[in-house]
């Protein structure tokens, strides 16, 4: 139950609450004031500070004009002193010269007239030999060039001319620079580092995995990221370069056709002649002859390809047989960059032959991704010939890339193992690259096909196209004119 007493505490506590209320709205606008008043005291402070500081430097500056003042009329007053003396100075020493240029200026009216008489005679003879020069000339100039009338204008238009087509010429050959490579973007001491830190990588991870030959090397490649995707089918390029990525360890095969034809004959004898013909030119580099009769009997399963591409480090491929051979072979040799380079096998030089498609290095290209990789050396070779090689392939790539070097994004260093340290980077905006679209190349025969049909004679027409599609295109409207005409 409430009490009387409960409701006398209430009113109380209520009564309290209300002055306390009261007293701190009091002490708030009080606090507000101070604040007030502090600001306006702190800006008179400033102002007065300010037009102490101005009065000041305001003092210092009439100091300073007029010991200005001073010093140039203590300037003047020296500079006219030293005027006075060295006028006096010269004065005395024309006085005593007088005489002596009096009697040279006679000997020099004697000197000018015969200059003039030798002139004049001089200029006679000038004029004599260009009289002569003309009526030469006269004779000699067709009748075209005597119908043209004398022109002030023309030499001046001639030099327009002449300075607009050099300009042209050097907007032309500017898009050709910006095209190709400028080697100032690549730097040879950069690249050096990097490669000196794939090859300290390199023997970390051999000596972490415990190799067993020491002696092995890993191949180097060089990463290609592009701007814009090109549009291209797939195709190998194959760059050469000035030092050979084939280590002497590595074991090279050598593709060969058949003497004689057919699958039950032997093989052997055509190994024979070719190893004979290999001694004779003294290629030592090529292990192993491989004819097709061998491809097709004996490799003709999956498995037994990639135990071929396993076997051997590097192919070649006798230039007759190269288009015939690449279906037999697979993807295995497409996978692991070791499709086969083609060689002249008649030629007279045949080591040279050989030399030269040791050196190449193939690049897959394709439009399924941005990345295009391929090998420039290895750890077995020196800092300097592996840096040879790179620039070798950026100046053949600004030139044969799809796109040129403007759609190159970035190059990078690697091995199989490690991460690609970066030799050169741009940040090109993507929309001023334009998509790079490569056509296959076709043969000549390469057309559409279009004639009458034979069933339908007069009714209807065929196109064939090389892809197998066929389209009919009726004729029957032609046909009915015509009737109508006769009749």
């Amino acid at each position: 139950m409430v009490t009387h007493k409960m409701i006398k505490k209430h009113k109380q506590s209520v009564k309290v609450m209300s002055d306390s209320k009261k007293q701190n709205a009091k002490l708030k606008s009080k606090l507000k004031s101070d604040k007030l008043n502090n600001k306006k005291l702190r800006q008179g402070r400033n102002t007065n500070i300010k037009n102490v500081q101005v009065n000041v430097e305001n003092g210092k500056v009439e100091n300073m004009k007029s010991d200005n003042k001073q010093l140039r009329k203590d300037v003047q007053e020296e500079t006219n002193l030293i005027k006075k003396s060295v006028a006096k100075k010269y004065q005395k020493e024309n006085i005593n010269k007088v005489g002596n240029v009096q009697n040279a200026d006679v000997k020099i009216d004697a000197n000018s007239k015969k200059l003039k008489r030798e002139k004049s005679t001089e200029s006679d003879k000038v004029v004599k030999y260009a009289l002569r020069k003309k009526l030469s000339t006269r004779n000699n100039v067709s009748d075209v060039q005597s119908n043209i009338k004398f022109n002030p204008h023309i030499n001046t238009t001639s030099k327009i001319v002449k300075s607009q087509k050099r300009k042209r010429v050097d907007s032309t050959s500017k898009k050709e620079k910006s095209d190709c490579l400028n080697l100032n973007d690549l730097s040879k001491e950069h690249i050096l580092q990097c490669i000196s830190v794939i090859f300290h990588l390199t023997e970390e991870q051999l000596k972490n995995k415990n190799a067993l030959f020491d002696d092995e090397s890993q191949p180097v490649f060089m990463q290609v990221t592009c701007i814009r995707v090109p549009k291209t089918p797939r195709r190998c390029m194959r760059i050469p370069l000035p030092y050979t990525i084939v280590s002497p360890n590595d074991e090279v095969a050598l593709f060969v056709g058949d003497l004689q034809r057919g699958r039950r004959k032997d093989y052997e004898p055509t190994v024979e002649h070719y190893e004979d013909l290999l001694r004779k030119h003294g290629c030592t580099r090529i292990k192993s002859i491989i004819p097709m009769n061998q491809v097709k009997t004996e490799y003709d399963q999956y498995e037994l390809k990639r135990k071929l591409v396993d076997s051997y480090d590097y192919f070649l491929v006798d230039g007759k047989i190269a288009g015939h051979l690449s279906h037999l072979l697979g993807k295995e040799f497409y996978k692991k960059r070791k499709l086969p380079t083609s060689i002249r096998m008649q030629s007279k030089d045949l080591k040279h032959e050989v030399e030269y498609a040791l050196r190449k290095s193939i690049m897959q290209i394709h439009s399924s991704g941005d990345t295009h990789i391929i090998q420039v050396g290895h750890t077995s070779m020196r800092k300097e010939e592996i840096v040879e090689n790179i620039l070798v392939t950026c100046s053949y790539l600004s030139k044969n890339y799809p796109g040129g070097w403007a759609n190159i994004r970035s190059v990078r260093i690697k091995t199989p193992i490690s991460l690609g340290l970066p030799i050169y980077m741009t940040l090109k905006n993507k929309n001023l690259v334009h998509v790079p679209v490569i056509k296959p190349k076709r043969p000549k025969a390469y057309h559409d096909v279009s004639g009458e049909l034979t069933t339908a004679a007069g009714i209807a027409a065929v196109t064939v196209t090389p892809e197998g599609d066929i389209t009919v295109v009726e004729k029957r409207r032609r046909v009915l004119s015509q009737d109508i005409k006769t009749k």
